[in-house]
């Protein structure tokens, strides 16, 4: 039986997965033994062989690590439904409340747990955009144009990324999709804590949302965003894990300010 971990309330544990150094054949095969007939479908469909074995490494991720709170759910065993936007939620029953919320992007997958409330993360590799001034000027306001634009030219495209998870993970969080307006979500990035504001006709409080932000490996920054009220913490513990094998507590630096 797998050791239960334990998330305490108003606390939020984050689990990190390069999918790129899982390459043994036995893990591998494990982790197809885990999919449904519908998730080994998708792995299928998808046309290049990263998209797959992103996939199948970050389906084992989930599977394996809510086993790891609720050690009598095999990880084999975990259903899930879909609200009307596609955000996933568990649908098996459970004594306490559990949520979860799955990023990946280039050579780093991310998934956040807790028993709290629900639960938004991003992570984004830092790289060029192609266009970047435009895509803010669509999804950014005038300040947070303004932060991206009048720092140092070296960081700009962290100051961009930083304001892209942020709001990212509180649209995940809300599971709305593309209902929500980036632009109606604006936030102060160089405040501690982080801060946010919502346009009038956003159906939401600001006080209900806390934010944190971190850079992992000087390659990713990673946004996490639950909805729990400003002024109650909630710590975050960061897992390296490896799915079906071990895992140790890491260490990330919260990014303040910049």
């Amino acid at each position: 039986m797998i050791p239960e971990l334990s998330v305490k309330k108003r606390q939020v544990h984050i689990w990190l997965v390069d999918p790129t150094t899982i390459t043994d054949p036995v893990m591998l095969d494990r982790y197809h033994a885990l999919l449904t007939p519908e998730e080994h479908a998708k792995w299928q469909r998808y046309r290049f062989d990263k998209d797959k074995h992103q996939h199948l490494v970050t389906r084992a991720l989930i599977r394996d690590t809510l086993s790891r709170y609720e050690p009598k759910v095999a990880p084999q065993d975990w259903r899930f439904e879909l609200n009307p936007h596609g955000k996933p939620a568990i649908a098996n029953s459970l004594a306490k409340p559990l949520f979860f919320n799955l990023s990946h992007t280039q050579n780093l997958a991310a998934l956040a747990i807790t028993r709290t409330a629900e639960v938004g993360v991003d992570v984004e590799k830092i790289k060029p955009v192609e266009q970047v001034r435009g895509l803010a000027e669509r999804c950014f306001s005038d300040g947070e144009i303004q932060y991206v634009f009048s720092g140092e030219a070296n960081a700009l495209m962290r100051r961009f990324f930083k304001l892209w998870t942020l709001k990212e993970a509180y649209i995940k969080a809300r599971g709305c999709g593309l209902s929500l307006s980036l632009q109606s979500v604006k936030f102060a990035p160089l405040a501690q804590p982080l801060t946010v504001e919502f346009d009038p006709d956003h159906d939401d409080l600001p006080s209900a949302w806390r934010f944190s932000h971190w850079e992992i490996g000087g390659e990713h920054l990673l946004s996490l965003a639950i909805n729990c009220p400003v002024a109650q913490p909630f710590p975050v513990e960061i897992f390296r894990v490896i799915p079906l094998a071990g895992f140790t507590a890491t260490s990330a630096k919260e990014v303040v300010g910049r």
